[in-house]
Parts: structure tokens; C-alpha cells; sequence
């Protein structure tokens, strides 16, 4: 008589030790690859807000060529859409800004409204290069006009890395810390001392000094701003280049 196959035996299974094992490899080898692909994505977002900053320094410029002076500052908590977003305040009756601080005025200027990451470019002019000029003056300062503005290399001090500045941009990176969204709306303040002297206070209407902090980023020490600014002696060439100085 023909004996009936016998049944096959199981094939043993991997046990939950195994199973944690190739758990474990497998997100080691995830981790592996998503940390590169991390640095990939911030070094692209630094470089476009970068282009973003000079692409805006290059706005002011020729904003103050045509214009003689520099646009006053728009309401950071203005939402996008909303009437006004993007505008430069109007000036009072004096002739002057109601604030020398606010966001870049991204529609008066015709540049994008935020960085890479999604955060408007906070915005600070010194007073005397964005007044009214009326006629028969050409611009709203001279030759003479010292700007109020600072960078450092580090709060509270730090090597004058640009001083005399009339106008300074920034972005406030990757984390956001103290920018004003689309929404306009503040995001939280960081505790890293360097980044809170680049913040909008009081409403996005003023701001702590008037010294900034530009210095090699460090993300995962809290600071990741990237800061922008005119120096004096390029606008006063571009003034001179079109007559409107001396």
C-alpha cells in the first residue's frame, strides 16, 4: 500500500527577539538617511532666504533711488489678504514714520512676503532715511546722515561687524522665534539672548535697541537667524549715481 505524505512540519517563525532586532536595524538605517536629507533641506531653505535678503536689500535700494528715502515699515500684525497687508505705513503730519519698525513692506517693494520657512522679514529703518520729501529736496538725507544701527557678533557687545546703518532685515529662521507670520501673528520668543535683540516688541512696532546680532548659525544651540542690512556707503553711491546726493 502507497503511505499518505505525511504532513509537513511547520517552518519555524522569527521569535520577538528577532523581530526587535530587525526593528532596531531598520530604523538605525531610517535615521541614517534622514539626517542628511534634514541638512540637505535646511541648507537649500538658508540659501533661498538668502537670495530672499538680497533680493530685498536690492528693492530698498531702488525704492530709495526713486523715492529718496527708504519705505517706513509695515504693520506686522496685519493678515495677509486683509486691506493693507504689505503696505508702508503712511507717514503723519510731521512727515515721519509712525514706527521705525514693523515688517518689510513686501507689496510696496513687489518682493516676497516671507522667508523659506514662512516667517516675514522684520524690518527697522533709521528715522532719518525714511522721512517725506517735499520739494525742492531730492532726498531725506545727505551726505552727512549717520545711520543708528548696529550688528554684532553677539548681544550685549560683540565685534562691530556694521555699524551706522540705516536700514537692517531680518529673518528669523528655521524656528521662527519671535517672527510674525501670514497671519500676523508673533511666534513665541526663544531664550537665546542673540536672537531676542533681533525681535519685534511692543506689538511689532518697536524693538528691544537698536543692535542686532548676525553670526554663524547654530541651530542646534537656538540661534538661526539670518540678517540683512543697506550699508550707508552703497546707498549714498546709488544716490550720487542718479543725482539725487549731494
Amino acid at each position: 500500500m502507497n503511505r499518505l505524505p505525511s504532513r509537513a512540519r511547520p517552518s519555524p517563525g522569527f521569535t520577538l527577539t528577532e523581530l526587535a532586532v530587525v526593528l532596531v536595524v531598520v530604523a538605525l538605517a531610517l535615521g541614517g538617511l534622514l539626517s542628511p536629507l534634514a541638512t540637505q533641506v535646511d541648507v537649500r531653505m538658508t540659501a533661498e532666504t538668502r537670495k530672499g535678503l538680497a533680493d530685498v536689500r536690492e528693492a530698498l535700494l531702488g525704492f530709495a533711488v526713486i523715492n529718496g528715502r527708504f519705505p517706513c515699515p509695515a504693520a506686522a500684525t496685519i493678515a495677509s489678504g486683509v486691506a493693507g497687508a504689505g503696505l508702508e505705513a503712511a507717514h503723519d503730519a510731521g512727515g515721519n514714520c509712525p514706527s521705525d519698525s514693523g515688517v518689510v513692506p513686501w507689496v510696496t517693494l513687489g518682493v516676497p512676503e516671507a522667508d523659506a520657512w514662512g516667517q516675514r522679514y522684520s524690518y527697522r529703518v533709521t528715522p532719518a532715511f525714511a522721512r517725506r520729501v517735499a520739494p525742492p529736496r531730492n532726498a531725506a538725507f545727505d551726505l552727512s546722515t549717520a545711520g543708528t544701527l548696529d550688528v554684532r557678533s553677539a548681544a550685549g557687545g560683540g565685534t562691530l561687524v556694521a555699524g551706522e546703518l540705516p536700514v537692517v532685515v531680518v529673518s528669523h529662521g528655521a524656528n521662527g522665534q519671535g517672527g510674525y507670520n501670514r497671519q500676523g501673528v508673533q511666534l513665541p520668543t526663544g531664550e537665546v539672548a542673540d536672537e531676542i535683540d533681533n525681535q519685534l516688541t511692543n506689538a511689532g512696532t518697536a524693538m528691544a535697541n537698536t543692535v542686532f546680532v548676525s553670526r554663524p548659525r547654530t541651530p542646534e544651540g537656538g540661534f538661526d537667524d539670518e540678517v540683512g542690512w543697506v550699508p550707508r556707503a552703497i546707498l549714498v553711491s546709488r544716490m550720487i549715481g542718479v543725482g539725487k546726493l549731494p
